[in-house]
């Protein structure tokens, strides 16, 4: 127990760790006797970390240590809050640094819960008449869970800030301070050792959790999709460059003090196969199926809308890999439930994800006739959006912008004139339509409205209302990720395999659309075949946080997310509701090359000196 104690001391130093009040650990050898000789506390232990999974229902808090901040910080959306309560918008206008902190940065909490997982592994042990822990199998079940942990939190730091120490095991308290200091690993040790031990863990996991209680809790495909992603994201360019880091020559030079190079040399094509074997694996499970309903038409657009929504809003269903059980629904509506229904309103959808969703023929906007930006639809009975709703939500007219899109569409963007389904909508028994003029109920200039003309719907049931929902668990790994995984990887290695277009299409098709090639029959060259998949990612996973890694593996983020960003022009009034129709510049957003990784923390290299700072950041 000795030896315990000078570990909570010591690590702290290494890693600029502050104190851990806040999770309650305890400070004295008896507290720690007394934690891992009864089985609550023991599991309390344990639970304490999974607190730290992402949330992706909460992206706009100032504390961010638990949050989910890629969501605001990526191109489909617009946080609207422009003060210290978050500081997405700083980052989105170029305004941050390694010195200031509370950007989102996860090296404190996340090395803080690496910590405190070691800890449990070494000290979990079997106490017999103690509920959790009277058995070896629990003791054995519990330990698998924190190594889990453990890998997907370096997963998380290694999204964030690329090459990081790995931390596999306590610190040797015998050794010299000096020694302690931790140097930052390459980016195929991390990925390496990460693979392993994600594959590892994965064939010693379950293969389903059967008692519901313990949903939250990963099973075997939760592991290999958490290593999937991982794979995908060391295969890209912004760690396994093609041209030799040409134009971002700080990134190939990278190197700890001794001279050591942190990132790839030289190009591998089979870090591609590697990806792509390690999302097959998960697609040739049997448990897991792209979650699809049926309507007695058989409809494929409705089907399509009803199948997207209940992704997210049927708690279990066979798509999910992996999912956060506890989540703050409410505080995700107060950002997106528009004022007029007594909400806050202000997280809006930026007009470049409107634009990226198909046409319900397949095509996109700039190559369908369906598409229009031109005056109103004024028959219900032709409008579009009302072929899914409830009688309550139908409307009477709408933009023709809005018309004829694909179903994913409606599930993910409230736009001006829509209705909230819910029955706490209604006021004697009708619901208006929402107003985002500047004079409308839900519009500026107070700050709590869109600056866009949108906000999501996206993780929406029909009848939620902030206060008033169904019960959600926020999905972090799917089925439909991992099949376009899939599709993007294996175009890289063998295009021109059957399986690309095969899994592109099915989940086209579960959207309700029409297979590419059948759309497109003239663009099916590699490079081709690869940006149809990067729209599929954009569209299918809208304001799930993949679409901030995206733009930023591919080095495309310096066009991507950076300069004019549009909406509608939500400083027209009602009176001027033509106008208000007109593409506006919200923000002009700045992107430099620092911004690929995140900086380490200043403070966290003045403490440990043998941490270097991330490309372009000094």
């Amino acid at each position: 127990m000795k030896t315990l104690k000078k570990l909570i001391i010591i690590i702290p130093f290494l890693l600029g760790f502050g104190a851990c009040d806040y999770i309650e650990e305890p400070t004295e050898m008896r507290d720690l006797e007394y934690v891992f000789s009864h089985g609550q506390e023991t599991r309390g232990w344990l639970a304490r970390s999974y607190a730290f999974i992402p949330d992706p229902f909460v992206a706009w808090r100032s504390s961010w240590n638990q949050y989910h901040p890629y969501i605001a910080m990526a191109d489909e959306v617009d946080m609207g809050i422009d003060n210290e309560a978050t500081k997405a918008y700083r980052i989105n206008l170029g305004d941050w640094n390694p010195s200031e902190g509370g950007f989102g940065e996860k090296w404190d909490p996340y090395y803080k819960q690496i910590r405190h997982l070691h800890i449990f592994l070494e000290n979990v042990k079997v106490i017999p008449n103690q509920n959790y822990i009277d058995t070896q199998a629990k003791v054995d079940a519990m330990k698998l869970e924190a190594r889990f942990l453990l890998a997907y939190f370096h997963v998380l730091l290694f999204e964030q800030f690329g090459p990081i120490p790995l931390i596999k095991n306590s610190v040797d308290v015998q050794s010299s301070i000096d020694q302690l200091k931790m140097e930052r690993n390459s980016v195929d040790e991390v990925v390496d050792y990460l693979d392993q031990e994600l594959y590892d863990i994965a064939q010693a996991l379950p293969a389903t959790e059967p008692d519901t209680k313990w949903a939250g809790r990963p099973v075997k495909a939760s592991a290999l999709a958490v290593r999937a992603r991982l794979l995908l994201y060391a295969a890209s360019p912004l760690f396994n460059s093609p041209n030799n880091y040409q134009g971002y020559e700080e990134f190939r030079s990278l190197s700890n003090h001794d001279g050591k190079r942190l990132f790839p040399q030289a190009y591998d094509a089979k870090k591609w196969k590697r990806a792509a074997d390690a999302a097959k694996l998960i697609i040739d499970m049997p448990d897991y199926k792209l979650h699809k309903v049926s309507s007695p038409t058989g409809d494929p657009f409705v089907d399509g809308y009803n199948s997207y929504r209940e992704v997210f809003t049927s708690p279990g269903n066979s798509e999910i890999l992996f999912a956060r059980t506890a989540c703050d629904f409410n505080e995700y509506l107060q950002g997106i439930q528009p004022r007029q229904w007594q909400a806050g309103g202000f997280m809006a959808v930026t007009q470049k994800l409107v634009d990226a969703f198909y046409m319900s023929d397949g095509k996109t906007k700039d190559d369908s006739d369906l598409y229009s930006e031109a005056g109103m639809t004024t028959n219900p009975d032709k409008i579009t959006v009302n072929k899914v709703v409830s009688n309550i939500a139908k409307i009477d007219r709408v933009y023709n912008m809005y018309q004829n899109r694909e179903a994913r569409f409606y599930v993910s963007v409230f736009f001006n004139g829509r209705k909230w389904e819910a029955s706490k909508a209604e006021v004697n028994g009708v619901v208006e339509p929402v107003q985002f003029f500047y004079d409308g109920k839900s519009g500026r200039p107070n700050s709590d409205s869109p600056k866009t003309g949108y906000t999501s719907y996206k993780y929406v049931d029909k009848d939620d209302y902030k206060y008033n929902s169904r019960q959600k668990t926020p999905v972090l790994f799917r089925l439909a990720e991992v099949y376009l995984n899939y599709a993007e990887a294996l175009n890289k290695y063998n295009p021109g395999d059957s399986d690309i277009l095969f899994y592109l299409n099915e989940v086209r098709e579960r959207a309700g659309l029409p297979k590419y090639e059948d759309v497109y029959p003239g663009k099916t060259s590699q490079a081709d075949i690869h940006d149809a998949i990067m729209r599929e990612r954009q569209i299918e996973l809208n304001w799930e946080g993949t679409r901030y890694f995206d733009t930023r593996r591919y080095f495309m983020a310096e066009k991507e997310d950076a300069g004019n960003f549009y909406g509608m022009n939500t400083m027209k009034t009602q009176a001027q509701e033509s106008q208000f129709y007109q593409r506006s510049v919200f923000e002009k957003r700045v992107f430099k090359k620092s911004f690929y990784l995140f900086p380490i923390p200043q403070w966290e290299l003045n403490k440990n000196n043998k941490l270097v700072q991330n490309p372009y950041w000094n």
